[in-house]
């Protein structure tokens, strides 16, 4: 397979808009003129019985991946695979036994050998049949 056709299935872009009720988005393409995809679903952790819902924001870099045209000539469909860190977007954290979600307030909920962190800039709820804290 030529290079160019392949180089063009894994491209690097920039979220331009987001459309959350179908957990997809809009992206741009710097390296090809500013293109701006067709809304492209974002690859996500379950979506039948266990779901996560996560969107990237507006400018967010990813990273998308695209099925070759059935017809042999551009590429067909496509999807998010996700962000990454740069020297623009560093990682809040540096231990890769941590697990952290930080949120664009300063809300965070983090894990570190066995402990849970949960800082809440606003109200925290709590629901359960049972609740225990000891």
């Amino acid at each position: 397979m030529d290079i160019n056709k392949i180089k063009n299935l894994i491209r690097i872009g920039t979220i331009s808009a987001v459309n959350g009720a179908a957990c997809s988005a809009r992206v741009v393409f710097d390296d090809k003129d500013d293109l701006v995809s067709a809304e492209l679903p974002i690859i996500t952790i379950g979506s039948s019985q266990t779901r996560a819902y996560w969107i990237p924001e507006v400018g967010t870099q990813v990273l998308c991946i695209f099925q070759p045209n059935a017809s042999g000539c551009g590429i067909g469909s496509g999807f998010i695979i996700g962000a990454f860190y740069s020297s623009v977007d560093k990682p809040v954290e540096s231990d890769a036994a941590v697990r952290s979600i930080t949120f664009a307030d300063g809300s965070f909920i983090r894990y570190d050998n066995g402990n849970i962190e949960i800082n809440a800039k606003g109200k925290l709820v709590l629901k359960g049949a049972t609740i225990e804290l000891n």
